[in-house]
């Protein structure tokens, strides 16, 4: 990996981590689905997972949530919409937004799941009372992906162009 490929991906990282965070006092409004949905379309898998590992980390240890049923439903989701992000990348805002919506809706299903089992709630009870934070979040991603994902990929593809493209000498 060169040291420009490595500043690129800590900057996206970097990126994706402080717009979170910036925005956690409005509930499920956040650009992270749209900004991994671009970076899967961008750079790709192996990259993008790398992106994530750091991030889901960071937050969790962050926001003082680390443990694994909180880690591994948010590792999953967001890989799920990584690997949708470059499965999809040639595709409209349109079709990309709807399936953002979906993975974002998987997300947080994955923490009923988890929740379900370790803190032995009840599932219906749980999913009615997340049911409005679930549709925000969709929506969110619905919105974010039609008006920003042309413009936030197209400038991710200019540093992918001029960071990870070029040959430079390796670390």
């Amino acid at each position: 990996m060169t040291i420009k490929k490595l500043a690129f991906l800590v900057s996206l990282t970097t990126i994706l981590f402080v717009q979170e965070e910036l925005l956690t006092f409005i509930p499920n409004i956040q650009l992270t689905f749209l900004l991994i949905i671009v970076y899967g379309s961008c750079i790709g898998i192996k990259d993008g997972t790398l992106i994530i590992l750091v991030h889901v980390l960071l937050d969790n240890l962050f926001m003082s949530s680390f443990n694994l049923h909180t880690i591994i439903p948010m590792f999953i989701g967001y890989e799920l919409t990584l690997v949708c992000g470059y499965v999809l990348r040639n595709k409209n805002e349109f079709i990309i937004s709807l399936v953002g919506a979906l993975c974002s809706f998987i997300y947080c299903i994955l923490f009923l799941i988890t929740n379900i089992i370790v803190f032995d709630i009840n599932p219906l009870e749980y999913f009615i009372a997340d049911l409005p934070f679930e549709i925000i979040l969709m929506v969110c991603t619905i919105v974010t992906v039609l008006f920003l994902y042309k413009p936030i990929k197209k400038v991710c593809m200019n540093g992918v162009n001029q960071f990870i493209n070029k040959k430079e000498e390796e670390i």
